[in-house]
């Protein structure tokens, strides 16, 4: 059911399906670095900066975790995707900027 929305995924927006993800058990990567999520992050969030994200990766056991990863503004996210991807991970999302997801996320 996850490739079901992944495949409709190619980058996040809009940004409703990325909750959807989230609220399915996503792993929620923030590769801003410490000083910036201090600075406020997605409640569920690990932060992985960017710079760390090649060592973190071995700790995942199931390739097939949806991991979303999300920055300030979607740049680091994409690197960040990219290193997961050759990693060997099958389904990695750029959800992109953390003012984006926050603007988006479901009342309730």
């Amino acid at each position: 059911m996850s490739e079901v929305i992944l495949s409709k995924l190619s980058n996040c927006p809009p940004g409703d399906k990325c909750w959807q993800l989230i609220e399915q058990g996503a792993t929620v990567i923030d590769v801003r670095s410490p000083q910036e999520f201090a600075g406020g992050h997605l409640p569920n969030a690990i932060n992985v900066p960017l710079d760390t994200l090649a060592t973190w990766v071995v700790s995942i056991d199931n390739s097939e975790q949806i991991v979303l990863l999300y920055c300030g503004a979607g740049i680091r996210a994409q690197k960040g995707c990219d290193i997961l991807n050759a990693s060997g991970l099958a389904s990695v999302v750029n959800a992109g900027a953390l003012k984006d997801l926050l603007a988006c996320k479901p009342q309730g």
